[in-house]
């Protein structure tokens, strides 16, 4: 599939959903977004990746008591490489498929999840470069997955009042389904099933200032490679904090968000498997969403992001693995009553290393994007 038709796609599938209101489509969002970041050690240029990504998705109302919600897209990323020849992987992005049930409407739903392997799932052993690079998460690649096996799951989330708050609370399974991950092989992987408890509060601390409190523990199981179980399986403790703060017409958002991994992990890639150690993502930031009359809004906006890992799977000591700051600003217009454009533009800065007893590698890059949400 080339970039011309992705993007002939998406006029297509802004235009028509105007056309289909009568089915129940809520909303269509469509976006492209593209990024470049260039690596340095000692000031010597290692080389770069860029991430050329276009998702695409709608949300609909299937009656009273059934919501849909169905997104993919398409991703294109290049390493390139002083010394040797660039490195491009360009395709598909899995097909994520979520149906809703409203057992108890606005109180209690049945989420039925599915998780169609249309993306890159299946690479060779030079273009296993390109996931490497996507893995670094003080980055925050657009698309850091480019395919999987596929996958199928479920659960329930619910939400009941407490006075003027709401407490959320949601339980869900996902089990992962076998691929061959690398060209040429008929070994396969199965990534192990994850159950996650998820639990919220949020809920007004003065007239104009909101709270939003979140957790998520996610259990994950052994992953099977070649008929064999692996070992070294970790659990992943997320915690996350909102703070909104109204100012006329304009309001201030502050957040942060943090990642611990209690221990090592098997994660999934096309040339097999790779075993990370104990590990912490910690991040903040801001956003100010200023209206510029009553159709515009420009967003300034920053976040810093900073990691700890292990050095292997039998240490307990976490050590610093890098750090990034991203600093930028959306601008957003309604282009009609029902849609609505948001161009964005943003410069990246930080060092990362593969683990804490190799050298910091620089890196500095930039992101530019827009996104068109249609609301028929």
């Amino acid at each position: 599939m080339t970039i011309r038709r992705v993007a002939f796609g998406l006029l297509v599938l802004a235009a028509a959903s105007s056309s289909v209101a009568a089915q129940g489509l809520d909303r269509v969002i469509a976006a492209a977004r593209y990024e470049r970041y260039s690596f340095k050690l000692g000031g010597v240029e290692l080389g770069s990746v860029s991430e050329l990504t276009v998702p695409v998705g709608f949300d609909a109302d299937l009656g009273r008591l059934l919501t849909v919600a169905v997104s993919s897209g398409y991703a294109s990323i290049t390493v390139s490489s002083p010394d040797t020849a660039d490195v491009t992987v360009s395709g598909v992005l899995d097909t994520e498929i979520r149906l809703g049930v409203n057992l108890i409407p606005g109180s209690l739903i049945f989420v039925v999840t599915g998780v169609i392997p249309t993306g890159i799932k299946t690479l060779n052993q030079a273009e296993a470069s390109v996931l490497g690079a996507l893995s670094i998460d003080v980055i925050g690649f657009s698309a850091p997955s480019i395919g999987s096996g596929g996958a199928i799951g479920g659960g329930l989330v619910g939400a009941v009042p407490i006075g003027r708050w709401a407490l959320g609370l949601g339980a869900t399974y996902k089990y992962g389904l076998s691929y061959e991950p690398l060209t040429g092989s008929t070994a396969e992987l199965r990534v192990g099933p994850e159950l996650r408890g998820r639990v919220g509060l949020e809920g007004p601390l003065g007239r104009r200032t909101y709270l939003r409190i979140a957790g998520i523990y996610a259990a994950r199981g052994k992953d099977t490679f070649q008929d064999s179980t692996q070992n070294g399986v970790g659990n992943r403790l997320i915690g996350y904090v909102a703070l909104t703060q109204g100012f006329g017409n304009s309001q201030l958002v502050v957040y942060s968000f943090d990642v611990y991994r209690d221990g090592p992990r098997v994660e999934p890639t096309a040339v097999g498997r790779a075993l990370l150690p104990k590990g912490n993502l910690l991040a903040g930031g801001f956003r100010f969403d200023l209206r510029l009359g009553r159709s515009t809004t420009i967003t300034p906006r920053a976040e810093i992001r900073t990691s700890w890992s292990a050095v292997d799977t039998t240490d307990t000591k976490l050590r610093r693995a890098g750090y990034a700051v991203r600093f930028g600003v959306d601008l957003g217009q309604d282009l009609s009553p029902r849609v609505r454009a948001v161009f964005q533009v943003d410069g990246l800065k930080g060092d990362a290393r593969d683990d804490p007893t190799t050298p910091f590698v620089d890196f500095d890059g930039f992101r530019v994007g827009i996104f068109l949400t249609v609301r028929p």
